[in-house]
This record gives C-alpha cells, sequence and structure tokens, in this order.
C-alpha cells in the first residue's frame, strides 16, 4: 500500500501547465522555447511565494553563538548553523595546535571549530580529526583553553534568511532559554544605550539583498551566550527539469494552475480560458495556505471580579 509519498520534478509540473493552458496538447511532445518559457515562470513564482509569510516548511532551527559587546550579527560573515557538534574541551595552553574533547563524534576533517578561550573570546579555525577525542587546529590557540570549555563544530553555515520568526536567549548551551522580542528598526536605532550589556530581550532583522544582518540587545557579556533561532530558509530554484520541486506535495496544483495562469497571459489564450485557470489558481492558493499555518489558536477566558 501506497505511504503517500509523491514528488514532481520541475519539468513534470511545467508541462502540466502548459497543457492545463492548453498551450500544449495532451499527446504532443513541449516545444523546447515553450518549455524555456515555462521554466522562468516557475523559478519566478516559486520566489514569489516567499512573499505569501508562510510555509512552515520552510521553517528551521539554527544557534548563533555570542560574542562579547558585540551589537550585529552578520549571516554569511559571523557563525550561524544548523548542523553542528557541541562538546567540551579539556584544558589547554595557549600556543597549542591540539585539543582534547569528549567526542568528535559527528565532526568531518575541515570542520570549522569555535572554542571559547580564557579570555571570554570564542576562536574559530578550522579542525582535522585524529581520534575519538582529539582534534588539531589549523590556527594556534591565542589564548588558554580552561577545563570544560564550550566547543562548536559545523560543516555550513546557514543560508540568507528570508525572515526570522523567532529568538531565544540562553546564557550557556545547557541553560534554560528565555523568550526575546523583535522589534521596529525605529525602536531599535533610536535606543540610546545600544552598547549596554546582559542577557539579550529584543533584536531587530535587517534584510538586505546580498546578507541579513541580525542586530541585538543588550549585547552579550562574554562568548558563552547563544541565541537560538527560527528562520524562513530561502525557497530552493531547481537547476534542471529532472529535480523535484522542494514544495509539499499538497502545494502542486496550486503552483500548477498558478503556471498555467502566468503562462496564460504570456501566450493569449482566450478570455474564458484565462479567467478559469484564474479561478482556480485562487482556490487551490487559498487551501494551501490555509494547510500551511500552524499558529496557536486565541484563547479567551471570562475575567471575574
Amino acid at each position: 500500500m501506497s505511504t503517500g509519498v509523491y514528488a514532481k520534478t520541475a519539468g513534470d509540473l511545467i508541462r502540466d501547465a502548459l497543457r492545463a493552458a492548453t498551450i500544449t496538447g495532451i499527446a504532443l511532445p513541449v516545444d523546447p522555447s515553450d518549455f524555456a518559457q515555462g521554466e522562468t515562470a516557475l523559478n519566478d513564482i516559486l520566489l514569489n511565494l516567499q512573499t505569501k509569510k508562510v510555509h512552515i516548511w520552510s521553517e528551521t532551527e539554527a544557534v548563533i553563538p555570542l560574542n562579547a559587546d558585540q551589537q550585529k550579527y552578520t549571516f554569511g560573515t559571523d557563525h550561524a548553523f544548523t548542523d553542528y557538534v557541541y562538546t567540551t574541551a579539556s584544558a589547554a595552553i595557549a600556543g597549542a595546535t591540539t585539543l582534547n574533547v569528549v567526542s568528535t563524534t559527528g565532526m568531518t576533517t575541515g570542520d570549522n571549530i569555535g572554542i571559547e578561550l580564557s579570555t571570554g573570546v570564542r576562536q574559530w579555525t578550522i579542525l582535522t580529526v585524529v581520534d575519538g577525542d582529539t582534534v588539531t587546529l589549523g590556527a594556534a590557540l591565542s589564548a588558554a583553553v580552561d577545563d570544560l570549555a564550550s566547543v562548536y563544530t559545523y560543516t555550513t553555515g546557514i543560508d540568507q534568511p528570508i525572515r526570522i520568526e523567532s529568538v531565544r536567549y540562553a546564557d550557556n548551551y545547557t541553560a534554560n532559554e528565555i523568550s526575546t522580542d523583535g522589534v521596529a528598526r525605529d525602536t531599535y536605532f533610536n535606543q540610546s544605550s545600544k552598547d549596554a550589556t546582559g542577557s539579550v530581550n529584543s533584536w531587530y532583522f535587517s534584510r538586505k539583498l546580498d546578507v541579513g544582518e541580525l542586530y541585538v540587545w543588550p549585547v552579550a557579556n562574554d562568548c558563552k551566550s547563544l541565541l537560538r533561532i527560527t528562520f524562513l530558509k530561502p525557497q530552493y530554484i531547481p537547476e534542471d527539469q529532472s529535480e523535484n520541486i522542494l514544495i509539499p506535495p499538497e502545494w502542486y496544483i496550486a503552483l500548477k494552475f498558478k503556471l498555467a495562469a502566468d503562462l496564460a497571459i504570456t501566450y493569449s489564450v482566450d478570455a474564458n480560458k484565462q479567467m478559469m485557470l484564474e479561478q482556480k489558481a485562487a482556490i487551490y492558493l487559498k487551501d494551501a495556505m490555509e494547510s500551511d499555518d500552524d499558529s496557536a489558536p486565541f484563547q479567551f477566558y471570562p475575567r471575574f471580579r
């Protein structure tokens, strides 16, 4: 019995849309120029889906180790990661190029490694796995390492976030998380004490064309503290018609009719056909969006005096 696992390639969906718009007949092969037009339109629509501010399938968790007195964290420059290893180190002296850790399980030679130094700074370099509890470092330690100092390793940083949904602060890796508030640009930049230190309780995310910047307040006292964030990663755009479209299957029909309606305008199909495609696209998109919302329900309680 089928488990309901269903996938469509970019090529499958483009052909379905061209046929739904009667640009290509069902029994006829798709003309390469029509296919190329469909591919361009599909990519535009996939990116446009990001404006709908839903897509729980794109929500991802990440960790950002904080640095003392740092107000702004730039994605792609500062360290933020989803798949990582956390461990602790044994004491080491300044200048050492070998570090003993509790375990190297999950680490890979070439990974980034961030080591908490006794000075309150986290040093980042590249590691080489030696054995089950030892790594060598691409750069010598610039200061001593205390016993049980925190260590993060990861292979690849996160994508540029489309939007940050929530941010939680913790004093150290094992501490309880504290909710924080996202604030508007004016609220953050109009405050006078941007260099105040303490537990982060508010943040502002500035999404730019090439990089994103996360401003935090107050700033951290040392490198032990961290943020855990929920963010929306960018929509994946298939580079080849044989690649699967990375959206949930329940969105396929909405995407097909949205693409068909878009192509119908380009090809000037019959007005009645265009209206039908637009209506079906709107209905299926509404259904898909309603299934893509995991907001908590509102609850009202009577107030007694």
